[in-house]
């Protein structure tokens, strides 16, 4: 009898190499994920440079006083010290987001 020869559609190199391919895909967007802005961070900062923005206009055209614009300064200097701390000082294990 003869016999056949039987071809092996996946040899295991290349499942291995596919697997491998995965694996690093999963990791490069793991990695991209964690270098990913805090989105409570990246708001509050936008926030708060429209806000300085906005006194510091108001400031220049004297609808503001000194005071008012020393106040909102501080306001905005406590934004920027809390969307620091949501962007490095919060661990983030897996999903859980601070809010």
């Amino acid at each position: 009898m003869s016999q056949k020869k039987h071809k092996k559609r996946h040899s295991q190199a290349v499942m291995d190499a596919k697997r491998q391919a995965n694996q690093a895909k999963l990791a490069d967007e793991k990695d991209r994920a964690r270098k990913r802005m805090h989105p409570v961070a990246r708001n509050l900062l936008f926030g708060d440079l429209v806000f300085l923005a906005a006194c510091q206009l108001l400031y220049t055209q004297g609808m503001l006083s000194e005071l008012v614009s020393g106040l909102a300064t501080l306001v905005g200097i406590v934004l920027l010290v809390l969307a620091l701390y949501f962007q490095f000082g919060k661990k983030r294990d897996g999903g859980s987001w601070p809010m």
